[in-house]
């Protein structure tokens, strides 16, 4: 599997300071210090980690630390939405200060524009809350009309006179998503799935969640000094608010594991879009997934019920493993559970977290 950077858009921000006069007559000779925001988004030609840009709104707030104020809140509607580079025109005024927080809003949902103009205050921002399922079609996929939301955060930005500085910043999505996978794992192994009888049912899973996140990347989430971090997780979800959501396979596909270098030994089933959420102390909500009537070897066929996700094993930079309780659920991931049919049956080996996120090994053991 092809490990992906964890960044989704680098967003480049140069604060340049000049001075402006009053338009009252009376200060004309008073001149305002002000800054000149310019934004622009560099596209690094990563088809797989893009996302259009229809809308982007920019919030800034000065004396972060202490007596913290709103300077700007901006939205603003692209005519022509496009992957990165539409933006670069786009300049914003700001006040000068030595502790500048920047919130950067990408395809906001429509239900939330009207409380999003409404923002003054970083605390109102971080209680901002969004259902998933209000950006989601029929077929559970992003509505084009919106797009993916994606949120970044940086701060700790000095601009001061006659001082040109530029700062990148990250944005990622507001989402997570679960893939889920069947392969053929070793010769002789055969699988498939049969038309209106395999089905897949992922449990416990939220749509709700705080919509303005901190970014690793940006040092305002998982910042080693917590008064940097920003933003709120969802805890504690009632069990009447846990959701599970079914595919039913619409066709019918067999395949024998092959060794050939273009095989496709493992295919995708389905995939769920979720809230991001921190898992009750005793794990009692954590994901679990259900399959019925996975073909291993035609005519059997095998399944599983409710099989609970327990452990995570993190990959540090020097390729360590590390078992760690499975305790929450982070936006920006995908989670990529893969069931695997070979020799002896089907079992869920591992499941990972890929695509959007740096890769981790989720492992979890699952014969039947």
């Amino acid at each position: 599997i092809r490990m992906r950077n964890k960044l989704l858009h680098i967003i480049y921000l140069t604060f340049t300071f000049f001075l402006f006069s009053c338009s009252n007559a009376i200060d004309e000779q008073l001149p305002l210090t002000r800054a000149q925001l310019s934004i622009e988004l560099k596209n690094d030609l990563d088809v797989d980690r893009q996302e259009e840009i229809k809308t982007i709104r920019f919030i800034v707030f000065n004396s972060v630390s202490g007596g913290v104020k709103l300077d700007v809140n901006k939205r603003v509607v692209l005519a022509a939405p496009g992957t990165a580079t539409d933006i670069t025109a786009q300049v914003l005024t700001v006040t000068p200060d030595n502790d500048i927080m920047v919130i950067v809003i990408v395809n906001e949902p429509h239900s939330l524009t009207s409380e999003l103009d409404g923002i003054t205050t970083l605390g109102a921002l971080q209680n901002v809350d969004y259902n998933i399922a209000g950006i989601l079609n029929s077929d559970g996929e992003i509505v084009s009309s919106t797009g993916m939301p994606m949120t970044g955060v940086i701060r700790g930005i000095s601009v001061v006179s006659e001082e040109t500085k530029t700062v990148e910043m990250v944005i990622e999505r507001a989402v997570a998503r679960v893939d889920i996978f069947l392969e053929a794992t070793d010769g002789g192994a055969v699988t498939g799935y049969t038309n209106g009888s395999t089905s897949v049912t992922l449990h416990n899973f939220t749509r709700n969640s705080y919509f303005v996140m901190g970014n690793e990347a940006n040092g305002t989430r998982d910042n080693a000094d917590p008064s940097k971090n920003y933003g709120k997780v969802v805890e504690n979800v009632p069990t009447s608010d846990l959701l599970e959501e079914t595919w039913t396979a619409g066709t019918t596909t067999t395949w024998a594991y092959s060794s050939a270098s273009d095989a496709k030994n493992k295919r995708l089933l389905c995939s769920f879009y979720i809230g991001e959420r921190i898992f009750k102390p005793d794990y009692s909500d954590r994901l679990a997934v259900s399959m019925t009537n996975v073909l291993k070897g035609p005519p059997s066929v095998t399944g599983i019920a409710g099989k609970v996700i327990e452990t995570i094993t993190k990959v540090d930079n020097s390729g360590t493993p590390t078992v760690q309780p499975f305790t929450e659920i982070r936006r920006n991931n995908v989670y990529q559970i893969t069931a695997r049919v070979g020799k002896i049956g089907i079992q869920i080996i591992t499941i990972s977290v890929e695509g959007w996120g740096e890769a981790q090994d989720i492992d979890l053991d699952m014969y039947l």
